[in-house]
């Protein structure tokens, strides 16, 4: 399939490495100004076409992926030729700005709204969706964990999965630093922080791990009664929420 990326940024070549990973794009056209993004697209592994015309990426691409701000795409829809969106299929990347919106901007299109993670770049990512075609699903589906949503969801899926990758990050980072001021140097506190969190995930339940681990009157239980004084669930909630309505 030949696919169009419209922004090349952080998120614009992690679209693109999943999917030159995943295979499921015979070619690749990027929309793009900045000259050091466009020699990036330009070599290995991308080898994409690349333009700062919108209406080229268009009228060569079947699926076109809009993965700029939506502020830079106000001003970008105003260049879009609306003919040549015929039997396209557009894909918005982006917070705050829903599919009608986006049609007053550029006309009566096939537009799906999705919010990906980072992770989308080794084809792990999680990707949440509008209704699409088989086609485009396919495409989703192949770059990590895809689940079709409902219009008013897709920032909460930013705020849950997209802004997640990061909390959770921060999180094992703050676990890492705690190895690091216990004594052990940085590169032991990582791998134990990175080997101790993938533990967790593997062992499947959460809460039942939990309950394994932290025995009553150990020394874990001790550490699980602090995070819940501090209401630690609480906080996390707090944060994804704080994130959802910085976008809404």
């Amino acid at each position: 399939m030949k696919i169009g990326i419209v922004g090349f940024g952080n998120l614009g070549r992690s679209l693109a490495s999943g999917l030159v990973k995943s295979g499921c794009v015979s070619k690749l056209y990027i929309c793009e100004t900045f000259p050091d993004a466009c020699k990036t697209a330009e070599c290995a592994p991308y080898h994409a076409h690349v333009s700062e015309d919108i209406n080229f990426v268009i009228r060569h691409s079947d699926v076109i992926f809009i993965v700029v701000k939506s502020y830079v795409f106000e001003e970008i829809a105003r260049l879009i030729d609306s003919a040549a969106l015929a039997n396209k299929t557009i894909v918005s990347f982006m917070a705050g700005m829903g599919i009608e919106q986006m049609r007053s901007l550029i006309g009566n299109a096939t537009i799906v709204r999705a919010m990906p993670s980072l992770a989308i770049a080794e084809c792990e990512g999680v990707i949440g969706y509008t209704a699409a075609s088989a086609a485009v699903s396919d495409i989703f589906s192949k770059l990590g964990y895809a689940f079709e949503t409902e219009p008013e969801n897709i920032e909460k899926v930013m705020a849950f999965a997209a802004c997640g990758l990061g909390f959770a990050a921060y999180l094992i980072d703050a676990f890492a630093a705690t190895g690091t001021s216990m004594g052990f140097s940085p590169e032991t506190s990582a791998n134990i922080a990175t080997l101790t969190f993938k533990n967790a995930v593997e062992r499947g339940s959460f809460r039942q791990t939990v309950k394994s681990v932290a025995t009553p009157g150990g020394a874990t239980e001790q550490g699980i009664l602090h995070f819940d004084e501090c209401g630690v669930y609480d906080i996390v909630e707090q944060a994804v929420r704080k994130a959802y309505d910085r976008m809404v």
